[in-house]
């Protein structure tokens, strides 16, 4: 079995494969300050409880991260809990995908993954919208190859921004409101945000076409891509394991040192 973690700013998100089947998936807090042990007894602990097999039959163990602590707590955890060599999903890797980008080690790891699977889906030129601590917008060219894309703030971001610059204003949770125009702060900040997103979501897909030369597929992936994606004019279909489906691809490709 595979293990596939993906660590983000905001979340990190463990899945456990047999072959091409994704077992069962968690989804954490993203702790910067977290041990080697604390890692080990997360991965352990839950694996255990979902994973009627235990962790006996874990074979490899691959770590994207867009985090660079803590990919050196994962990678050790790795070591000393499961005693395998972590693959490391990088711009250096064997990936499914061709790279047609002027600094491809500038790529988040995560971006790579995201654009892997989504190629490996549809096997066309693409869109991935991933909905994080930034929602990132990432291009495949037909022929595929990574060509490049957008980075836009997220919501939990600009809303936080928003509140700390604001004295009388606060976060609110992400969630589609009941109308447009709000009836209160908390309404309105609801449907600024909601809908500040989808536009900003629509509107560079609007640029992003517009510069391919017509329309492409669109997956949404993410935290928060149910909330929104589902909103856009464009997003075909939301995958929100879709990094760890990239994260398996390129493992795949990429067998564990030894």
């Amino acid at each position: 079995m595979l293990i596939a973690i993906d660590i983000g700013n905001t979340n990190t998100v463990v899945g456990v494969f047999d072959g091409d089947s994704l077992l069962s998936h968690f989804r954490v807090t993203s702790q910067t300050q977290m041990t080697v042990d604390e890692a080990g007894l997360f991965v352990t602990s839950l694996f255990t409880r979902h994973i009627a097999s235990g962790t006996g039959h874990v074979s490899d163990v691959a770590v994207c991260s867009v985090v660079p602590t803590l990919t050196r707590v994962y990678e050790q955890m790795t070591r000393k809990y499961f005693e395998v060599e972590p693959i490391v999903v990088s711009a250096r890797s064997k990936l499914p995908i061709a790279i047609d980008y002027p600094e491809p080690s500038e790529i988040g790891a995560d971006r790579l993954a995201n654009a892997a699977a989504g190629y490996h889906r549809v096997g066309k030129a693409l869109v991935v919208v991933d909905l994080g601590t930034a929602i990132n917008f990432d291009v495949v060219s037909g022929e595929g190859a990574y060509i490049g894309g957008v980075i836009a703030p997220g919501t939990q971001a600009a809303g936080a921004n928003l509140a700390k610059k604001a004295a009388r204003l606060f976060e609110v949770r992400s969630e589609k409101p009941n109308r447009a125009i709000g009836k209160s702060t908390a309404e309105a900040l609801k449907s600024g945000l909601f809908y500040g997103t989808v536009g900003v979501i629509d509107h560079i897909l609007d640029r992003i076409f517009a510069e391919l030369g017509g329309r492409t597929a669109v997956i949404g992936t993410g935290g928060e891509a149910e909330i929104f994606c589902r909103e856009s004019k464009y997003v075909g279909e939301v995958v929100p394991t879709l990094t760890l489906e990239g994260i398996r691809l390129i493992a795949d490709l990429n067998p564990k040192k030894t």
